[in-house]
C-alpha cells in the first residue's frame, strides 16, 4: 500500500518519549510493517458498499474476568463481609502505591471521587475554577456543589488536552483552582499547569478518570495536582463495574475526604459503626466502595501493568502507522509523555484527503470493516449545554450572583472555545480500550481499513 515516507520527529516521535517505534518500552514497530491491503481484507470493494470486512475475527472482550481463576469476589460473597473493610483498605493502599500518591480514598465511581475533591477545598460562591471544555459534564459537578462559576479555557487541538496559555489568560483574581481533563487517557501538559498553577496559589484537581498509569517522564497522571481522581467504570482500563478513588499526599485532605465519604463522622470511625454517642460532625455523604468492589479491583490490578504495556506497544506502532496515511494525524503528545492508558486512540481526520468523504461516512465505513470507532463527543459543548443553563436559573445561584453573570447567552460567549468546536469536527476516536490487546496482525487490519477507505473514497461518498 502506498504511504508516506517522511514521518518526522516532530509529526510524531517528539510527541512524547513513547515514539514511533515505542521509545522506552522497545516496541518492535520498525520490524513489524503492516501488510498490503488484500492480505487481511478485501482490497477492492469496502465493507460498507458490500465488500469484506478488514477486520473478521472479533476482538479481546472487555471487561476481562475469569471465575475459576479470580476466585477472591466469591470469597467475599461468601463471607458475608459486604460493606466496606479491610480489603477496601488494601486496595486504597494498593492503588495510591500504584499513582505515586501517599493516600488514596476508593468511593463509589469517579463522579463522585470528582464531587467529593471540590467538596472538601476551599472553593465556594464567588469563585472560578478553570477547566477543559473537552470532557463530560460529571466533570464539573463538584464545582456547581460548591455554587462556584466554571471557566472554559480552549484546548490544543493537536492534542486535544487543555492550552496552558488559554488557562493563563483565564485567570482572575477569582481563579481558585484548576481541572485539567486527560481526555482519552492522554496527558494534559502537567508541568506547564503545575508551575502556573504554583505562580497564582491555585489547586489542581487533575480529572484522571481516563488515563490509569500514563506517566510524564515517569510520574502517574494524577499525582501532579493537589488531588487525582480516577474511575473504575466497566468501560475503563481499570474495570470494577462501578468504583473511583481520589489520590492525594495531603494527610489532613486525605481525612476531610474520609469523613465526607463515611456520613462526616470524625475519620477515626470506622465504616458500619453505630452508637449513641456516634454522631456526624460535619456535612458528608455516604459514598464508600463496597468489599466486593474492592475484590473486583484488587484482581484487577494483577492485570493492569501487563494490559498497560501491551496497550502501549500496540498502541504506538499503530499510531506510527496511521501518521504515514495522508490525513491521518495522530493526537500529539506533550515532550515528556512515556506512557498513556489508551482508554481511546484518537486521530485527526482531513476529509479533504479522502476525497472529500466527510468524518461521519468515514466512521461508518471504517465500523463496517469490523473496527469499533466514534467521532468522539457530541457536537455541543458542555458551556452551552442546558446543566448550567438551569444551575444559573436556580434560587440559589440568583441569590449568590448578579442577573448579569448569569447571563447565559453571554456565559456561552466569553467561554466560547473555538478549537474545541474545530475538533468536534474532525476527531476520531478508536475504542482502543479492548481493542489495543489484540495482535499485531489485528492492528495492520485497522491501518488495512483506513486504507481501503481511502483508496475508495469517493464511492462511499456517492452511496
Amino acid at each position: 500500500m502506498t504511504m508516506k515516507t517522511n514521518l518526522t520527529r516532530r509529526s510524531f516521535v517528539k510527541a512524547g518519549s513513547l515514539g514511533a517505534v515505542g521509545g522506552a518500552l522497545g516496541v518492535a514497530a520498525t520490524t513489524s510493517a503492516a501488510p498490503a491491503v488484500g492480505k487481511t481484507g478485501d482490497a477492492g470493494t469496502p465493507a460498507v458498499l458490500g465488500g469484506t470486512p478488514a477486520h473478521k475475527g472479533g476482538w479481546p472482550r472487555w471487561p476481562q474476568w475469569d471465575a475459576a481463576s479470580d476466585p477472591e469476589l466469591a470469597d467475599v460473597m461468601k463471607k458475608g463481609v459486604w460493606s466496606r473493610a479491610k480489603l477496601v483498605t488494601e486496595f486504597e493502599n494498593q492503588w495510591a502505591k500504584m499513582i505515586g500518591n501517599k493516600h488514596a480514598l476508593a468511593v463509589v465511581n469517579g463522579t463522585n471521587a470528582l464531587s467529593a475533591a471540590f467538596m472538601e477545598l476551599p472553593i465556594g460562591p464567588g469563585d472560578e475554577v478553570i477547566i477543559s471544555p473537552y470532557t463530560f459534564s460529571a466533570s464539573i459537578f463538584g464545582v456547581l456543589y460548591q455554587k462556584a462559576i466554571p471557566v472554559f479555557a480552549d484546548i490544543d487541538p493537536t492534542t486535544y488536552q487543555i492550552d496552558p496559555e488559554k488557562i493563563r489568560a483565564k485567570i482572575t483574581p477569582r481563579t481558585k483552582a484548576i481541572l485539567p481533563v486527560h481526555i482519552c487517557g492522554f496527558p494534559s501538559d502537567m508541568e506547564a499547569i503545575m508551575k502556573i498553577a504554583k505562580e497564582h496559589k491555585l489547586f489542581v484537581v487533575e480529572d484522571a478518570c481516563q488515563a490509569h498509569l500514563s506517566s510524564i517522564r515517569g510520574r502517574k497522571v494524577g499525582s501532579f495536582g493537589h488531588a487525582g481522581c480516577f474511575s473504575f467504570q466497566t468501560s475503563k482500563i481499570m474495570p470494577i463495574g462501578e468504583g473511583g478513588a481520589i489520590t492525594t499526599d495531603d494527610a489532613d485532605f486525605k481525612d476531610r475526604l474520609y469523613s465526607y465519604h463515611n456520613y462526616g463522622y470524625a475519620s477515626s470511625i470506622a465504616p458500619g459503626t453505630y452508637a449513641s454517642t456516634i454522631h456526624s460532625f460535619r456535612l458528608g455523604n455516604k459514598i464508600r466502595m463496597a468489599e466486593y468492589q474492592a475484590a473486583i479491583g484488587l484482581v484487577q490490578l494483577k492485570k493492569l501493568e501487563a494490559q498497560h504495556k501491551l496497550r502501549n506497544e500496540n498502541g504506538n506502532w499503530l499510531r506510527a502507522k496511521l501518521a504515514e496515511i495522508p490525513g491521518i494525524k495522530p493526537v500529539r503528545l506533550y515532550d515528556g509523555v512515556d506512557s498513556v492508558s489508551y482508554y481511546m486512540c484518537p486521530f485527526i481526520y482531513d476529509a479533504q484527503a479522502f476525497k472529500g468523504l466527510s468524518r461521519d461516512k468515514f466512521v461508518k465505513a471504517l465500523s463496517a470493516e469490523g473496527v469499533s470507532v466514534t467521532g468522539g463527543y457530541p457536537n455541543d459543548p458542555l458551556y452551552t449545554q442546558g446543566l448550567l443553563r438551569t444551575t444559573f436559573e436556580s434560587a440559589i445561584y440568583r441569590k449568590l450572583y448578579p442577573a448579569a453573570e448569569l447571563n447565559f447567552e453571554q456565559y456561552k460567549q466569553k467561554n466560547h472555545c473555538p478549537k474545541l468546536i474545530q475538533t468536534f469536527q474532525t476527531s476520531v476516536w478508536l475504542n482502543s480500550t479492548p481493542m489495543l490487546l489484540g495482535s499485531r496482525q489485528d492492528m495492520a487490519d485497522i491501518v488495512d481499513a483506513v486504507v481501503k477507505i481511502q483508496r475508495n473514497a469517493d464511492k462511499i461518498a456517492k452511496a
